[in-house]
């Protein structure tokens, strides 16, 4: 059976490396390859077992997978083992290792194995491309911790959440709906996957550009999404749009974002910039759900 491992050394404790690698919630924003990452139903975390589901970049693919894990936080490890794997895969599982290596510093060993029913090169090439990047990642997190900024805004919509949603969802279109988007290319090869770049009209005239990734899940109404080119002020950038059904069949619309700040005194330019653009888009949405209804 195929295997591979790659390992990078941390200069800080084994147990907050430990629990960087546990953590799934932080992934986007702490490795560049994974988009979204969530917990799923199945698994039973208070003793140890759990179940995630991950998008992220395989290569230049974009590929979700559900995997399960067993964490032993006094061995400090983490395995894992994918349920369906994609092809070419017929089976996928490996281990988070944690060593504890004195003076503070820690070894942090990443391994794989595999099965292919054809192209073991291409899992080859995506793991020796993917695994060194998570690895920096843990290690960057670790030895410069950085709290995540998270914000959001809301709207109320008297519109069902379907309505809304195809708003937010219909990206394609929002040159000529939302007056702050100059431009917008978005390509969909998988359904549900889309990939956008994009280009924002500041209030000043001035454009930016930013390219992105989002996954559209219309039965938990949601799009959440990471952005894949990002402004120096940032080191990351996730975020996601939340549609929840009131009792008189209304809908509250949120933005949320998660940043990992350059500067922390960019803060307030941040949350400003970025607040200012996801309230237009949920004003639009109200004007073009609430519309659409009449």
């Amino acid at each position: 059976m195929p295997f591979t491992v790659h390992t990078t050394r941390i200069a800080a404790p084994a147990d907050t490396v430990h629990a960087l690698v546990a953590d799934v919630t932080v992934w986007p924003l702490m490795f560049e390859p994974n988009i979204h990452t969530e917990y799923v139903a199945g698994g039973t975390r208070s003793e140890g077992r759990e179940r995630i589901r991950i998008w992220a970049f395989t290569g230049r693919e974009i590929r979700s997978w559900t995997s399960e894990r067993v964490l032993d936080p006094h061995a400090r490890t983490v395995t894992f083992r994918q349920e369906h794997p994609a092809p070419p895969l017929t089976s996928m599982s490996g281990r988070w290792l944690v060593k504890d290596i004195g003076d503070g510093q820690t070894l942090l060993e990443l391994h794989h194995e595999f099965e292919t029913a054809s192209d073991e090169h291409f899992v080859l090439h995506a793991l020796h491309q993917n695994s060194p990047a998570e690895l920096a990642g843990v290690r960057i997190a670790a030895e410069r911790p950085r709290t995540p900024y998270t914000f959001e805004d809301s709207l109320r919509i008297v519109a069902p959440p379907a309505a809304v949603y195809d708003f937010l969802r219909e990206a394609d279109r929002w040159p000529e709906r939302l007056p702050h988007v100059a431009a917008l290319d978005l390509t969909e090869d998988t359904p549900g996957i889309q990939r956008l770049r994009m280009d924002t009209r500041g209030p000043d005239g001035t454009v930016h550009h930013s390219e992105s990734v989002r996954v559209c899940r219309p039965e938990t109404g949601s799009i959440v999404f990471k952005h894949t080119r990002t402004p120096t002020v940032l080191i990351a950038h996730t975020g996601a749009w939340h549609l929840r059904e009131l009792d008189d069949g209304s809908t509250l619309a949120t933005s949320r974002h998660h940043v990992l700040l350059a500067d922390h005194k960019a803060r307030e330019t941040v949350r400003e910039t970025l607040g200012r653009t996801a309230r237009a888009t949920l004003r639009r949405a109200k004007e073009h759900a609430e519309n659409g209804t009449r």
